[in-house]
């Protein structure tokens, strides 16, 4: 079994039961009671557990109190995240556009060093607060109630400033004749802007999103060098972004070693 499955399953458990043994984990996952303890220890880092003597509770107190509506979409939302957090390198300077796939990006960035993360979405600023490593620059602007990423010409101006490594953009549609979309002229506008100071482009979509068509156009699907999406998306939709050129990334895919 994956990493990422183990992981997902784990949480899964902890979020049904609050707590959890080595030895019940060990024999539910069928591996090592070592492999058991990495894996804890890896969500440690990440702030969802605290390790005990022989297993771990759920960190109740580090769940984000921001985050008021159920997502139905969690759980491709962390599998991507967890994936799109392998293409993040120690010293690298990214930034991360607002969205709730992109915030499962930050929850997965504990243990780079060095790091330094310009973002619009204060829900990521404050989860990147609790990495001392990490450097994190948050953009003005005006603060949208719902979402809470910051938009606007003041933030449009302030990117201008700054140049990354890597921009790591969410959209809510992909399709092969509208290209990338979003649900906001303002989203879309301030997209536009982080690809034009970063040396590499990464979009996050999840599987769902492939095919769809949002209301605000960002452009064509050559804007992204890289896409990462969950496990779920279809053949035809590989097919579309391997005749683009663009790299496809999925949780099966990076764990076989294929890219």
């Amino acid at each position: 079994m994956f990493a990422v499955e183990r992981t997902r399953i784990i949480k899964k458990y902890l979020l049904e039961n609050k707590k959890a043994e080595v030895a019940v984990l060990s024999e539910i996952l069928d591996v090592t009671e070592v492999t058991i303890r990495r894996d804890l220890e890896k969500l440690e880092t990440e702030g969802f557990l605290k390790r005990m003597h022989g297993g771990a509770i759920l960190n109740e107190i580090e769940e984000s109190p921001y985050l008021i509506e159920p997502d139905p979409f969690d759980e491709d939302r962390q599998e991507i995240g967890q994936i799109a957090s392998r293409l993040v390198d120690d010293n690298d300077v990214i930034m991360i556009t607002q969205g709730l796939t992109s915030l499962q990006l930050a929850r997965n960035l504990g243990d780079k060093k060095n790091l330094t993360v310009l973002t619009n979405d204060l829900l990521i600023a404050l989860e990147l607060t609790a990495h001392s490593a990490i450097k994190t620059i948050l953009l003005g602007g005006d603060l949208e109630h719902q979402s809470r990423g910051v938009y606007g010409n003041y933030t449009i101006n302030s990117i201008r400033y700054f140049f990354v490594n890597k921009t790591f953009f969410e959209v809510e549609g992909l399709n092969q004749n509208s290209g990338f979309t979003v649900s906001s002229i303002e989203k879309a506008n301030l997209i536009q802007e982080s690809l034009k100071i970063a040396s590499e482009t990464i979009c996050l979509c999840s599987a769902d999103c492939f095919g769809k068509t949002a209301f605000y156009p960002v452009g064509a699907l050559t804007l992204a060098e890289k896409i990462v999406t969950n496990s779920g998306i279809d053949d035809e939709y590989k097919n579309l972004i391997f005749g683009q050129d663009i790299q496809l990334f999925t949780s099966l895919q990076v764990y076989e070693g294929h890219v």
